[in-house]
């Protein structure tokens, strides 16, 4: 049987993600997403720094150019199958480049929000909707 985490714990597990994220990005971490509106949506909970977008072809070239400007990068992907290729994906061309890619990130945040929504684009939504939702109730 599972037990539903209340939303107050969510919120805050979610929002000390989003610090730890911000505080990476602070130290130089590059933040990998598949497209603008994940990149907006960082935007939206106050992640700021360099997000770059793994949707321009070649990956490769892409992951190397990542790994000749930092030694930090957070692949943060959906979490749909065609995410879980690309950050698998990106994760080896990475590791090939003598990286250690962040995925930690990305599953911490898959585990608590895949039952509502299934993408980083909806992320800031779900968020600002859970705050609201926990301190009208508190």
């Amino acid at each position: 049987m599972v037990i539903e985490m209340e939303d107050l714990e969510r919120l805050q597990k979610i929002e000390q993600i989003i610090s730890e994220i911000q505080d990476l990005a602070l130290e130089g971490a590059i933040i990998i997403v598949e497209g603008e509106k994940d990149r907006d949506a960082l935007g939206e909970l106050g992640i700021s720094g360099q997000i770059l977008l793994a949707s321009y072809p070649p990956l490769l070239n892409f992951a190397e150019d990542i790994s000749r400007r930092t030694d930090l990068a957070i692949i943060l992907t959906d979490w749909d199958s065609q995410g879980k290729k690309l950050a698998k994906k990106l994760s080896g061309y990475l590791q090939a480049s003598g990286m250690k890619p962040n995925n930690l990130i990305r599953n911490k945040i898959k585990k608590l929000v895949q039952k509502e929504i299934k993408d980083v684009e909806g992320l800031s939504g779900y968020v600002h909707s859970l705050r609201r939702e926990v301190y009208t109730r508190h």
